[in-house]
């Protein structure tokens, strides 16, 4: 059994983003691009942070027998962590280059509210792009738990 947290922390989102996800996007981003053939199970629990039986039961289910790119992808559309949620979300929406309040909220699993009134308050006006995203989620803070 996991112990309980012992402290929390407020931090901003953008900080939890680079520390959590970003070092996984980088290895899927370099898993996709130099995949040639298949991956293991394994490695693809580890980069999608799912179980491996997760795994194996997607696998299962949409009858996957190698992870080749396709599998992965597929995996990825129905895995269950935080970080292929993210992703699922993103990609609902097209990938856009610009963004709404309201899609950063929806993508980051934020309140759309706070997410609102971060951009109001902070001047971050219509469309929000790509180059700007990383200095909303700087404002918008939510808390961790150690």
């Amino acid at each position: 059994m996991k112990p309980y947290a012992t402290s929390i922390e407020r931090a901003s989102y953008w900080e939890v983003f680079k520390d959590y996800y970003t070092p996984q996007l980088k290895k899927i981003d370099l898993l996709i691009k130099t995949m040639e053939g298949t991956i293991s199970i394994e490695e693809t629990s580890q980069v999608l942070l799912l179980s491996e039986d997760y795994v194996k039961k997607i696998m299962e289910a949409k009858k996957i027998t190698l992870i080749d790119k396709e599998g992965f992808l597929s995996i990825l559309m129905d895995g269950n962590s935080s970080l292929c949620g993210l992703l699922q979300r993103e990609f609902m929406l097209g990938s856009p280059s610009t963004y709404s309040p309201g899609d950063i909220a929806y993508i980051y699993g934020l309140q759309k509210e706070h997410v609102e009134n971060v951009c109001q308050t902070n001047g971050f006006t219509g469309k929000i792009s790509a180059e700007v995203l990383p200095k909303v989620l700087d404002k918008v803070f939510v808390f961790v738990y150690h």
